[in-house]
């Protein structure tokens, strides 16, 4: 390890021993969820690690506040991206009577188009993240390192496959009853 990644692991581990439990005081605060307020704020931590060099920080609450912020931030649009996507199904589904055949084929043809929607449609990144979260269960850290990126970047792919899933759902829906 070099001096300068050593005294950056050092710095971080300062940061972390002096503002983590502020920090995520104000995450509980804000979220209502000590699981989730600690889960953001090691994120906090682990967006400061994963830059290529830290910053010269002359107020780090400050930093670690937008930081944290901003992935606060991501993490709701995250949310209600899938939750209009589970409204959506929702809708489509109560639309119809479960004992309909024309109900079981729209189903049918709302997987299928999915499917094919994320095979040909999506771009590799944004699938390739999809899949792994949605069908491996991995965590964003896995993900992020398996496809040698960032976190964020995961979140980034995760949001853009799900709110293209969601505008086609609408699609969908609008010619199915057309």
């Amino acid at each position: 390890m070099s001096s300068s990644a050593h005294n950056g692991a050092a710095l971080i581990d300062a940061l972390y021993r002096t503002h983590h439990g502020w920090l995520t005081a104000w995450l509980k605060k804000k979220m209502h969820c000590p699981h989730h307020a600690a889960d953001l704020s090691h994120d906090t931590f682990i967006r400061l690690l994963s830059l290529p060099e830290i910053p010269s920080l002359r107020e780090p609450r400050a930093y670690l506040l937008v930081t944290a912020n901003r992935l606060l931030i991501n993490l709701n649009r995250k949310h209600r991206v899938e939750a209009e996507t589970l409204r959506s199904m929702a809708v489509l589904i109560s639309d119809q009577s479960s004992q309909d055949v024309a109900y079981v084929s729209a189903v049918r043809q709302l997987l299928e188009r999915t499917l094919l929607m994320l095979i040909e449609e999506l771009d590799e990144r944004s699938r390739q993240a999809f899949l792994m979260s949605r069908i491996d269960g991995m965590t964003y850290t896995e993900i992020a390192h398996r496809m040698q990126v960032s976190e964020s970047r995961v979140k980034q792919y995760l949001v853009k496959a799900l709110a293209y899933c969601h505008q086609r759902l609408y699609q969908f829906k609008a010619d199915m009853h057309a």
